[in-house]
């Protein structure tokens, strides 16, 4: 596997530029970046762990809820079923002491906007998300400890007390207080790097319909924003190397002048094109077409079977 440094290396030699690493390095990540935003690939893939809370002032329960800061989308490369089974939480029951998994199916915020926000609480069966809360502040390096829940950034303008943290090692959710350049985090790192890539700011949000009765635990499969790069030894987190040589050099191509920047452009989408094709073990199982399970029957509302709907 080559690391950032070579692919940087290959991308500009074929674009005919030397002496350009900081900047094949900008494209590098800003190539990754779009895969992250425009891809649900599993490598980038996250799952977030919280419980609900009846207490909310707010909305009787229903929210807000604090997503990951590195929260993109819920995943909808899980499989067949993708993202109608992206987010669950467990039902207590008397046949199942560990819960039964309930789904939630994703809805828009605007619906969610005009559902009657009654002191009645329930099970949910939606959730929505409002990514305008949204908004990165910083990125930069940080020393972690696998384990440890205090560790160093290498610059905390505009950093706050209570801003959510992502990146490498960083548990999904994670805050932090900070002093200076020390950040105490309020979930242990789970690896160990002097020169960890992470970011702060501020999470978007999730609203769940009807409002809880119980403070049920929740799990969310979500894709992520990744880190960017900053050390160029790293192996970057996409694997095709082919595709990420060509695109950085059609990237870079106008730097020089090039002329061939659209060829390249063309043959590394042929390269994301075959790669995608057979990533996730899609070509092991049927893909199916999604119905939402609100509307699923004679148009009356939600007319599966039990089995449907719970899975037994």
């Amino acid at each position: 596997m080559l690391t950032a440094a070579a692919i940087i290396d290959r991308a500009n030699q074929i674009a005919k530029i030397r002496g350009m690493a900081a900047q094949g390095l900008e494209g590098l990540n800003a190539i990754l970046s779009d895969l992250a935003e425009e891809q649900s690939l599993a490598l980038a893939r996250g799952e977030f762990n919280f419980n609900f809370n009846p207490a909310l002032v707010s909305l009787f329960g229903s929210g807000p809820y604090p997503l990951p800061l590195d929260f993109i989308r819920t995943s909808d490369s899980s499989g067949a079923e993708g993202v109608t089974r992206a987010s669950w939480f467990l039902y207590p029951a008397p046949a199942f002491p560990n819960g039964q998994p309930m789904p939630l199916v994703p809805i828009d915020l605007g619906e969610f906007d005009l559902y009657p926000q009654l002191n009645a609480q329930g099970i949910p069966s939606t959730i929505a998300t409002d990514m305008s809360q949204q908004r990165i502040v910083l990125s930069t390096s940080a020393a972690l400890t696998a384990g440890s829940t205090t560790g160093t950034v290498a610059l905390a303008t505009g950093v706050l007390n209570g801003m959510s943290i992502a990146g490498e090692g960083i548990v999904p959710g994670t805050t932090i207080t900070i002093s200076s350049l020390t950040i105490t985090l309020s979930e242990a790192a789970t690896i160990t790097n002097p020169n960890a890539s992470v970011f702060f700011g501020y999470p978007p949000v999730a609203f769940v319909y009807p409002p809880p009765i119980g403070p049920y635990p929740v799990t969310i499969r979500y894709q992520r924003k990744m880190p960017p790069i900053i050390d160029d030894a790293v192996i970057p987190w996409f694997p095709n190397e082919g595709y990420l040589i060509e695109k950085l050099a059609s990237f870079q191509m106008p730097i020089s002048g090039d002329s061939r920047k659209a060829a390249y452009e063309a043959s590394a989408e042929v390269k994301l094109g075959k790669y995608l094709g057979l990533s996730d073990d899609k070509t092991n199982r049927a893909q199916t077409v999604q119905m939402d399970a609100r509307r699923y029957g004679n148009g009356t509302g939600n007319r599966l079977r039990i089995t449907k709907v719970a899975g037994w």
